[in-house]
């Protein structure tokens, strides 16, 4: 779907019939937070009241745990978060690696990476924390740029070639560049088993290729009940299509970018004017 049916203030209907989801998968950044990093109080009181009539409000962001759970929390969701894009989740507080990335396609990928990119930092995300492998000439202490948003949620547990840290529970690696887009590097995983995802200019997440939001989103929906078509899904970037493709009612913000947008049902207001919540708000209303 190329243009998605604009948000009218009318709720957007569900395949169930059902007048509201009975599960709301939320990205963070770009959707469920405003542009400053924050949920709004017209966002939070909109996703409490759907909980409050019954819906599940989960978050599925690309994001780690350690760096989405305080905000889950925050909602009073804190104890069920699709993370990592899909590949490790937290399920009812206990931590769950839904797909693991293979030893070998990581070391096939770091090299691809460090041969194409030399002046990327390299980082490796595992169920312990995560590792750094900064570019030549990067301060991994005092991290400036594009690098320092891995640190929002604390230093790496350690600083050197990646390979010295596999162990169980692979997670993911990223790839940060100045200047590339994560899509001429993605173009560089060629015939690997991997995929890589993006919801930042400057961030390439490479994961088992298997690894989805929605992946991880059929899986909760089975534990719990839910139908896909009683399912409603908001996103803005390349990470959240596969999930907008596979709820029932997959809307993309005003500010989403063009992954989105083609396979979302409908086109809800930016996350600047708390789009989410306009569309959360239109089903209670019915």
């Amino acid at each position: 779907m190329l243009d998605p049916a604009p948000f009218t203030g009318s709720p957007p209907r569900l395949p169930s019939g059902a007048p509201l989801p009975r599960l709301i998968a939320c990205d963070m950044d770009g959707t469920l937070l405003d542009p400053d990093g924050r949920v709004s109080e017209r966002t939070a009181a909109a996703l409490r009241a759907a909980r409050a009539r019954g819906a599940h409000v989960v978050l599925a962001t690309g994001r780690p745990i350690r760096t989405s759970v305080p905000i889950a929390s925050e909602l009073g969701i804190g104890d069920t978060v699709v993370a990592y894009n899909g590949a490790a989740m937290l399920w009812r507080g206990e931590f769950k690696l839904v797909r693991e990335l293979d030893t070998l396609a990581a070391t096939g990928a770091l090299a691809r990476m460090r041969a194409f990119a030399p002046d990327a930092s390299l980082a490796l995300e595992t169920a312990d924390g995560w590792f750094l492998e900064p570019a030549t000439g990067v301060d991994a202490v005092r991290p400036t740029g594009k690098l320092a948003h891995l640190y929002r949620g604390g230093p790496p547990l350690a600083v050197g070639p990646l390979e010295a840290f596999f162990g169980g529970g692979l997670i993911k690696l990223n790839v940060v560049h100045e200047e590339l887009h994560p899509s001429r590097l993605a173009a560089e995983l060629a015939g690997l088993d991997l995929v890589g995802m993006w919801s930042l200019p400057f961030l390439l997440e490479v994961h088992d290729r298997q690894v989805d939001k929605s992946v991880a989103l059929a899986w909760l929906c089975d534990e719990l009940g839910i139908a896909p078509g009683e399912v409603a899904a908001f996103g803005d970037q390349q990470n959240d299509s596969g999930m907008l493709a596979w709820a029932g009612v997959g809307v993309a913000m005003g500010n989403a970018e063009r992954e989105a947008l083609e396979v979302a049902d409908v086109l809800g207001p930016p996350n600047s004017e708390d789009g989410l919540a306009q569309v959360v708000e239109s089903w209670l209303r019915a």
